[in-house]
Order: structure tokens, then C-alpha cells, then sequence
């Protein structure tokens, strides 16, 4: 490998890097990337990158280099893996999978098409009709599902949107004989509705771009995509006619290859026909009453199209027929709105059933034939996946929830089978460990040591404890029975009543607020009480109530739900509240976030129900049984169903794809693995660009890291002694052919040693732990060659000349590296000089500057000299504000502060005049009276400055609305009398006041806290201009005097205002409405609230 290589193209296995960080490991895949090694190991792992382009790395001749080759004997490649995988599975008659994983166009399909050519290829050499048959299905089956399940989106032009498993059958000689694909969640919503940037899937536009005239006419189609609702959103992102017609025919020409006969491809192609009609149907009311199609030629093509009455579909799509609980059957007319979901309803379903079939249909032709496993031996599989990833969209739905916790499954199994059995088993066998750091993100672990290797044998070598992450909260917080998520929606899909989505969410919030996982904008319920063992349900009862499966749920109704009362052992501990109210980023009632193993996605909850529930209308189901296309007739077994037959309820959406879920992670758990990771280089879908953020987001949620550090701790291989014995025995003297040593342990130790590798291997209780596959590799040969010794000889020559060479190497590197660096820091420092010479120069001083780039080390310095930079600047560009302005500054500053951007419009944009009552303007009538007020009270109490003063609206504890006039000075708050010459009706020390209360809206009500007194309601009014926002300059004000006082004021920005009058609690609230010709009070019930004009 490392002669096809070399060096320079970057290390082929990640486990040889010098050092496992994130930047060597970035640093490797880069170069190797742009050598054009788009393959790289972890172990037996292989981690493939998406070139986008085509690379002369596949064909005939490439089979053959990788065909009966030891996984480390050629570069990594994808056919490395599928050899091993095979051999695996013909060498130890065990089954094995290829798991192939990555986000949407990480390449995950082209991956599994080379794996499934290289299978066809190395197979069946006597050239057997039967086994061609189905190799031949297996290649052109996934043609077909590509158009029927892939779709153009803006992460891929041709992503799969559904998960498909395959499982491919081999009899004794290791040629395949059959198979069968799962597909899992197809993504049938997309039928109805695209993103932006988006199409629907192939099939449609094929049908419309790549048949015949003639047929097009049977059909009632047109070439454009723009005249019909389902494609319209994509007609302009379509490929050219001619890529759609090669396309279209590539599939007609594989369903022909599989054995699909003439009348049931065109059986699909009408049933695609009648989707595009079905979708362009649209209601209109009579006005007589009732509901009627607007063209009801298009229903004539669709009864046409499905081979059915078009009474029967008319009257489907306008009512449906329900039985009473006495067995009558009654037929309900739809509304406009209903009718539209119906018709919404029955194109995904008959979508879905048409996918489904083809699935079907095909597994039916590769299923084994007169298989008999006493007369033909036992048969084999090698199981390939090719699902869906992870994925983060801006509007997250039931169908990114549903992906992502596949993708969950999936690296629970990936730890189960990877990490965590590694660890497990090291510590049964008695391997020792020494701890080391886990990453941040990962679940710790205590180090521990293990057993040695026994007296009078080599010491054992010491396996440093690599910390995972074990996502398995996560799962069980989707799937735990009766408080998972799924098993809360299917709850709330099955109760009686008007629920909605808000209450749904409402339930999650209430099961889950103390989960670390979940998140959501909900209000925290209050404090529950702890007592020994009984709890109040709702209506008052008491009843023992338990945590866990036992805690009362709110019943599922419209209203919001009343508080939880739980009765908890006083003994448990829960986690802190994760529900957070302020977090802006979800929307209220509607978002709710989860914590995956890949990162955090929120999920909006609209729709959840709907798609959960997947309901169909029955009389559809009958309506499509009783077609007489045999076809779409057997797509439908359920319509045969009588309407007044009592049934079980159908399982729902979430609960068939997590049983579905449940049965593949079984199904691969009872396999070998073998694990394909695929990387999206960028986001731009070009060739030769890698953007290492991107990438390295991938890298993180993939667990790569996670992998290298246990391949780097652990072992490539381990066996138990007899089978060790049975394989290797003819290599050494000492046990061949028969050993007569004391055990097997000893047997093979003397084997190793006679072949000198007992330094590279551990000895467990019941298996031999082999750290590298070179080792693996060196005594396949010699069991081969029967030469071991001159073979050990040779690698041991060879070996050490390779280290000198690399040692060599590397300390060159270093040298070179310490000297660039070093000359990058200088050139920085003299570029950072160069750029901000003129900095001091007014009136920018350096604003335009652009900070050049620095390298990694000098990051920090240049972020503390940004921050030291932004500092100056602001002095510099202070010391030129007149003196006359600073307080003003001051107080905006202060108010900033204060509201802390919970209020939007404080008027910061003005100049602040502060006394009001003073200026000719806002008081032309009586300035003069406030004005000889102003003079007796600066003698009677000596004040300095007057901060404030305005006309206001106030209400008292008797519900009298009076206006007032507010006079704030340095000393004291007065509430002024305007029609008595401005009296002194009371007055509070300022050092009082402790604090007030304003909304977040544009209306002027303000609340003053003082201490041993009332509180005092006020709106500021009579302004000029009317309705002048002035809140925030009374804030600004005396929140810059408390601050140059040194005491704290309490600022709180609320829409729901508490106050106390008397000892008495009341609420004030802010009501906007048109007809309000002036700001008034209106108290009703002990409630105040504030009638603001809403012009």
C-alpha cells in the first residue's frame, strides 16, 4: 500500500497518525483529497469522500487488483471493503453487512452501486443462467428505485429520499442466488410540496419528458411540467429533454431486464398520469349549497387513468361515507377544505402503494428459487444499507424527526458494535487499561486495569480506556414506551377530542422538561410538593402516583393544561429544567429541540399529528380495490374491507417506522459489520474543493475521531486460541503438527515467538488480541510459503529500514515546519504595522482597517489587541463629544442598559429635553405657573436639577383616573396638580424608589416601586408630538442617577405589570385599540388597564 502511495499523498489509514486531533485528522484527509485519494481507513473502517467528478479508479481492471486481497495489501478503496465483506462471509459461512452512512450527497448511492458491481463481478465464474438472472436484477434494480425514490434537492441533485436495506443471498459457493430490499420511510409528502430549489421525484418528470407523443395523448398529459400543481415547483430546475428521455428509457429498459411485463409498466405510467390530474383538481361551493370540482374533465382522467366509475370518484372526492355505531351508513359531504385534503391524501397514498408494489415487485423476482437448505447447503447474506443521514433543515418536520432518529439507531448500533464491544471485550478477556481525557462532548468513563498475561509470559501491553458518547438516552427519549416521544404522539393521534399539535407539544414539555436532551420555549410548570407517595389529579382526587410510566398525564383537550402536581420520593433527583422560556431561536407552542448525537435540531410540531395519523378516507381504498387494473388493484388489498367491519386501529406513521427501525438494527446486529462513512466535501456540489468546516462538522457527528482512538488502542483481530491454533500451527515447530505444551495459550505464545510477534499481541483468557493487520498478513504467508523464518527476517530488515526513512523524514518536516512557522509569526506582526500606521489619523482612526488573517498560534494575541483597539477608538471618538451632550449620552446609555433590548422603540433616536412642563411647546398655557413651582420648590427643598418632568394620566387604588403632572428631580418624585397651579399632591424621596415596570410596546404606562409606599401607575400623555415615546428617557434618567449614586434600580420590561396599593395585588395590562382618542385607564374586576390609541 505504501508503495502504491507513498507519502506524500498523506497517510492511507488514520490510525497511523502521529497524533489524534481533529487537526491531524482534517490535515490528512485535505491532502489526501487533493492527491485524488478520496479513500481512507479506520482500521477496517473505510471513510469516503464525495469527488464529484468522475475518477478512473473503478472498471474491470480494478476489480481484479482488489479480487482475493488481504483489506490492507492495496490502497483503501470501496472494493477492499466489499472483498472483505465477502470473503468474511464465504471463508466463516457468516453473515455480514455493509453499512453505508453520511448526510444527503456524501455519495452514499454511488457508493453502494460500485459494491454491488464489484459483487456482480468476482461472482459466479461457471457463469450459471440462474445466478446471472440475479445479478442482473440486483444492477438494474436499483435504476428502477432511483427514479421512483430519488429526487433533485438542494443538498443533491439526485438524493435518495427513502431507506433502502438489501439483503443479497449466496449459496455455498459464494454466487448469489437471490435477495430482498426493505425500504424504509419514503418521503411521500414531497408528492404534494417541494422547497425551493427542489423537484418531486424522477419518475414524474421522466413520464412527462420521456414518453412517446402518442402515449403522452393517452395519458392527457402535456410535455410541461408547469401546468401541473405537483411538478410546477420544479419545471425549471429539469434537466435538459434529452437527459430526461436516456433516463426515462434507462429505466423502461430495466424494468424490462427484472421482468416487468408491458401492461404493468404502463399500469404505472397511468397511475403517475393520474397523480399529475389528481393534484390539479380544485373545489368550488355552489351556491345553492354543496361542493363541485371546477373541471370535471380532469376527474373524467382520473376514473379513466385508474380504470374506475367516475361517479365513484367524483363522489370519493367530494364526501365521504361513514358508519354509525347501529350499522348505518351515512354519506357526509365535505367542505372545500376537507375535499382538499382528501385529494392531498389519496396522491401520497397512491404514490406510496406505488412504490411499495415496485419494491414488491421486485423482490419477488429475486427471492430464492427451490432453495433447500439439507440438499443445497445453508445460504449466506451480505446485507447492504443505504439510508438516509442527518439532517438539519431550516423548517424541521415529522420527517426529519423520523430520519434522524433512524440515524440515532444507527449510531447506537455503530457504538454497540464498535466502541463500546471493543472496550468490553478487552476488559472480559482481562486486557489491562490505563484512563486517558475524553473529549468534552463524550460520556466519562473510569479507568480500570485488567489482569496481565501471566506468570512466566510476556508483560501485557496497556490499552488506554477510550471514553464514547452512548446516545441510548437519546433513543429511549424517542422510543420509550409510554413517555417517548413516538409513544406521546401516537397517544394523542388516538384520543377522542380536538387536539392539536400545541397540545401535543404541551404533553412532550411535561414528560420531558427535565430530560437533558430536550428543550423547548414552554413555561416552566411550578414548584411541585414533595409527599410520601400520594398525588392530586385534577379533579381534585387523591391517588398513589409514581415516577416514571406511572406520572399523571394532562387529559389531551384545548385548553391549556392545568398544573402538574407529581408526589415525588423525596430521595430523587431530577435534572434541572430544561425547558427554556427566553430562547428566542424556537417559536412559542410550536418548537421544541433535541440534543442528537450530531448536534441540535429544532423540530416544529405543525403537522406532526396529520402525518403521524396517515389517514386515508376508506371509500378511496375501496374505490382503488375495485378498479379493474389488476395492478393498482393489488396495491389495494385493504379495500376489500366491508365499511361497517369493526377493526383495529392501524398502526401509526411513527410507531411502523420505529417497529421497522427496531427489526433493521436487530437484522444488523446479527451481522458482521463493515462500515462505509461518506463525506460531503462542500456544499456547492463542485469538484476539488473541500471546505474543512464543513467537513469537520462531519467528521464530529460521525464519531471518526472516537473510532481512530480505539483502533489506535485496541486490536485489529482477535481469535480464540484453538481456532488461532488450527489456522497457524503448520508455521512453528512447537505445534505441528500436533502441540505438547500444557495449553493452548502456551502453544500459540511459542508460535509467536518463534515468528517474533509476541511484542505486537495480547493474551486474553479465551483469545489472542493482534494490535495490527500486518501481522495478520505476515503469517498468512508464511502458512502459505511454509518459510516463516526467512519471511520474519525479510519484514523485520524491511520494517526498520522503513522507520529509519520515516524517522528521517519526519525530522525534516519538523525542522522545516518550526522554521515556517516562525517566519509566519514575524511576517503578521510586520503586516499588523504596516496596516495600522494611519490608524490614528481622525475622523475614521482605523475604522476601514481589515485585520489580516493570523496563523492558529497568534489567534488569541490578535483577539486581545482587537478588543484593546475597540477600546481606544471609543476614547478617541468620546473625548470629541461636547460636554453639554454627555449626560445625554449617559442616560441613553443607562436606558440601553436597563431594557436590555426587551423593549424595541424607546425613542433613542431623539434629542431628550428632559423638562417638559418647562418648554413653551409641550406646556404653552401654563410653562409660566410650573415654572414659579419649579422656583418654590428648588427653595423649599433644595434640589439641584430637575431630570424629568411631563404631563401624565394616573390611576389610584380607588380606580380614579385623574391627570397629573410627574416632576422628577435629583431628590425627590412630586405628583403635581396642573389645575391648581401645579400643587404638590405628593412628593417621595428619589432614594426611595427602588425600581419600575414598563411593556415591551410602543404605549407610554410606567410603573414607580417605592419603598413603604404605593406603587404609582402613570402614562405619559399630552405630548407634542401626540404619543411621543418618552418611557425611555424617564428610564435613561434616573437609571443614570442611581448609577451615579452607586445604589441599584430594578428595570423590568413586562406586558403584564404587578403592583401593590395597600397591601392588595393588582395586574396592569396594555389593550391597543382604534376607537381611543386619548390614553385613558379602565379597572375592571381589580385589574387595570391601559386603552392605548393603536393609530
Amino acid at each position: 500500500m505504501e508503495d502504491e502511495e507513498g507519502p506524500q499523498c498523506g497517510k492511507p489509514d488514520f490510525v497511523l497518525l502521529d497524533q489524534v486531533t481533529m487537526e491531524d485528522f482534517m490535515e490528512n484527509l485535505k491532502l489526501r483529497f487533493e492527491k485524488g485519494r478520496i479513500y481512507t481507513y479506520i482500521g477496517e473502517v473505510l471513510v469516503s469522500v464525495n469527488p464529484y467528478q468522475e475518477l478512473p479508479l473503478y472498471g474491470p481492471e480494478a476489480i481484479a487488483r482488489y479480487q482475493g486481497r488481504e483489506l490492507y495489501e492495496r490502497p483503501p478503496h470501496l472494493y477492499a471493503v466489499a472483498n472483505a465483506a465477502y470473503r468474511a462471509m464465504k471463508r466463516r459461512s457468516r453473515d455480514t453487512c455493509i453499512v453505508i452512512s453520511g448526510e444527503s450527497g456524501a455519495g452514499k448511492t454511488e457508493a453502494s452501486k460500485h459494491i454491488m458491481q464489484y459483487i456482480a463481478a468476482v461472482t459466479n465464474p461457471s457463469q450459471r443462467a440462474e445466478v446471472e438472472r440475479v445479478k442482473n436484477v440486483l444492477l438494474k434494480s436499483t435504476c428502477v428505485l432511483e427514479a421512483f425514490g430519488n429526487a433533485r434537492t438542494n443538498r443533491n441533485h439526485n438524493s435518495s429520499r427513502f431507506g433502502k436495506y438489501m439483503d443479497i443471498n449466496f449459496d455455498f459457493k459464494g454466487d448469489p442466488v437471490g435477495g430482498h430490499i426493505h425500504s424504509y420511510l419514503l418521503e411521500k409528502s414531497r408528492v404534494l410540496k417541494q422547497h425551493v430549489g427542489e423537484r418531486n421525484f424522477h419518475a414524474f418528470y421522466q413520464v412527462l419528458r420521456g414518453c412517446e407523443d402518442s402515449e403522452l395523448r393517452e395519458l392527457h398529459l402535456q410535455r410541461s411540467p408547469t401546468l401541473y400543481n405537483f411538478t410546477r415547483q420544479g419545471a425549471g430546475l429539469s434537466v435538459s429533454d434529452s437527459d430526461e428521455k436516456s433516463h426515462h428509457q434507462a429505466v423502461i429498459e430495466a424494468m424490462q431486464v427484472i421482468g416487468f411485463r408491458a401492461e404493468e409498466v404502463g399500469s404505472v405510467h397511468r397511475i403517475l398520469a393520474a397523480i399529475l390530474h389528481l393534484g390539479n383538481i380544485e373545489f368550488v361551493e355552489k351556491e345553492e349549497g354543496g361542493l363541485a370540482v371546477s373541471e370535471e374533465v380532469l376527474v373524467d382522467h382520473v376514473a379513466e387513468l385508474t380504470a374506475t366509475p367516475r361517479e365513484m370518484v367524483l363522489r370519493c372526492l367530494l364526501a365521504r361515507t361513514v358508519a354509525s355505531g347501529g350499522r348505518e351508513v351515512i354519506e357526509k359531504g365535505h367542505t372545500a377544505a376537507e375535499a382538499s385534503y382528501a385529494r392531498d391524501a389519496c396522491a401520497k397514498a397512491v404514490y406510496q402503494r406505488l412504490f411499495e408494489w415496485v419494491v414488491n415487485r421486485i423482490n419477488s423476482v429475486m427471492e430464492t428459487r427451490d432453495r433447500d437448505p439439507r440438499r443445497d447447503g445453508k445460504d449466506t447474506v451480505i446485507g447492504v444499507l443505504d439510508i438516509y443521514g442527518f439532517e438539519v433543515f431550516p423548517v424541521n418536520s415529522f420527517e426529519q424527526f423520523c430520519i434522524n432518529y433512524c440515524n440515532e439507531k444507527l449510531q447506537q448500533l455503530f457504538i454497540q458494535l464498535i466502541l463500546k464491544q471493543e472496550q468490553e471485550e478487552y476488559e472480559r478477556e482481562g486486557i489491562a487499561w490505563q484512563s486517558v481525557s475524553a473529549a468534552p462532548h463524550l460520556g466519562l468513563g473510569a479507568g480500570r486495569g485488567g489482569a496481565g498475561s501471566g506468570p512466566g509470559l510476556e508483560p501485557p501491553l496497556l490499552l488506554p480506556q477510550v471514553e464514547y458518547f452512548n446516545n441510548a438516552t437519546i433513543v429511549d427519549l424517542v422510543e420509550r414506551p409510554h413517555r417517548g416521544i413516538l409513544a406521546v404522539l401516537d397517544e394523542a393521534c388516538s384520543s377522542a377530542g380536538t387536539i392539536t399539535d400545541r397540545i401535543f407539544l404541551q404533553t412532550l414539555d411535561t414528560h420531558h422538561r427535565h430530560h437533558p436532551h430536550y428543550t423547548s420555549r414552554q413555561v416552566p410548570p411550578p414548584p411541585r410538593p414533595a409527599c410520601s407517595g400520594a398525588g392530586t389529579s385534577p379533579t381534585g382526587a387523591t391517588a398513589p402516583v409514581s415516577v416514571g410510566t406511572g406520572d399523571w398525564m394532562p387529559p389531551l383537550q384545548e385548553c391549556p393544561p392545568p398544573p402538574f402536581l407529581l408526589c415525588l420520593d423525596p430521595g430523587l433527583s431530577l435534572s434541572p429544567l430544561q425547558l427554556c422560556p427566553t430562547d428566542k431561536t424556537m417559536e412559542f407552542g410550536r418548537d421544541f429541540r433535541i440534543k442528537h448525537y450530531a448536534g441540535d435540531v429544532t423540530y416544529s410540531v405543525q403537522g406532526f399529528m396529520d402525518k403521524n395519523r396517515d389517514a386515508l378516507f376508506q371509500d378511496f381504498k375501496r374505490l382503488l380495490y375495485n378498479s379493474t387494473d389488476p395492478t393498482l388493484r393489488a396495491m389495494w388489498p385493504d379495500g376489500q374491507q366491508d365499511i361497517t367491519e369493526v377493526t383495529k386501529r392501524p398502526l401509526t406513521a411513527g410507531t411502523l417506522f420505529k417497529n421497522s427501525m427496531v427489526a433493521l438494527v436487530e437484522n444488523l446486529a446479527s451481522k458482521e459489520p463493515f462500515y462505509v462513512r461518506c463525506i460531503k466535501p462542500n456544499e456547492d456540489k463542485v469538484a476539488a474543493k473541500l471546505d474543512e468546516g464543513h467537513c469537520r462538522h462531519q467528521v464530529a457527528y460521525l464519531g471518526l475521531l472516537e473510532n481512530v482512538r480505539v483502533r489506535r488502542a485496541g486490536f485489529a483481530s482477535r481469535q480464540p486460541y484453538p481456532r488461532f491454533l488450527l489456522r497457524y500451527k503448520m508455521t512453528c515447530e512447537y505445534t505441528w503438527p500436533n502441540h505438547l505444551l500444557g495449553s493452548d495459550r502456551a502453544a500459540v505464545s511459542a508460535l509467536l515467538e518463534q515468528h517474533g510477534l509476541q511484542g505486537d499481541v495480547a493474551f486474553g483468557h479465551s483469545k489472542l488480541f493482534v494490535r495490527s493487520p500486518q501481522t495478520l498478513v505476515a503469517l498468512e504467508q508464511s502458512r502459505a510459503r511454509l518459510i516463516p523464518i526467512i519471511v520474519l527476517l525479510l519484514q523485520k530488515a524491511w520494517r526498520g529500514t522503513l522507520a529509519r526513512w520515516r524517522c528521517r523524514r519526519l525530522r525534516a518536516v519538523y525542522t522545516i515546519m518550526r522554521w515556517f512557522r516562525r517566519h509566519k509569526v514575524r511576517a503578521h506582526l510586520a503586516e499588523l504595522h504596516r496596516r495600522f500606521q494611519a490608524a490614528r489619523q481622525p475622523p475614521l482612526y482605523g475604522r476601514d482597517l481589515v485585520w489580516p488573517p493570523p496563523p492558529a498560534v497568534l489567534q488569541p494575541f490578535q483577539d486581545t489587541c482587537k478588543m484593546l483597539f475597540c477600546r481606544w477608538r471609543a476614547r478617541q471618538l468620546v473625548k470629541n463629544i461636547p460636554p453639554s451632550d454627555m449626560a445625554q449620552i449617559k442616560a441613553k446609555v443607562a436606558a440601553m442598559g436597563a431594557l436590555q433590548e426587551l423593549r424595541q422603540d424607546w425613542g433613542c433616536r431623539r434629542a431628550w429635553a428632559r423638562d417638559y412642563l418647562s418648554s413653551a411647546t409641550d406646556n404653552p398655557t401654563a410653562s409660566g405657573l410650573f415654572a414659579e413651582r419649579l422656583k418654590t420648590l428648588r427653595d423649599k427643598d433644595g434640589f439641584g436639577a430637575v431630570l424629568f418632568s411631563s404631563h401624565v394620566r394616573k390611576v389610584n387604588r380607588f380606580n380614579k383616573r385623574r391627570d397629573r403632572a410627574l416632576l422628577l428631580t435629583d431628590r425627590h418624585l412630586y405628583k403635581l396638580e396642573p389645575r391648581r397651579q401645579y400643587r404638590v399632591m405628593r412628593a417621595v424621596p428619589l432614594d426611595a424608589v427602588t425600581g419600575l415596570s414598563v411593556t415591551s410596546g410602543r404605549d407610554q404606562l410606567v410603573v414607580l416601586h417605592a419603598r413603604g409606599q404605593d406603587d404609582l401607575v402613570v402614562c405619559l400623555h399630552r405630548s407634542q408630538p401626540p404619543l411621543d415615546n418618552r418611557i425611555g428617557e424617564l428610564v435613561g434618567v434616573l437609571a443614570a442617577h442611581c448609577q451615579g449614586e452607586g445604589r441599584a434600580l430594578e428595570v423590568r420590561v413586562s406586558d403584564c405589570i404587578p403592583l401593590s396599593q395597600r397591601g392588595a395585588r393588582r395586574l396592569v395590562s396594555v389593550e391597543s385599540t382604534a376607537e381611543q382618542p386619548e390614553p385613558d385607564f379602565r379597572c375592571r374586576q381589580g385589574t387595570f388597564t391601559l386603552l392605548w390609541p393603536s393609530r
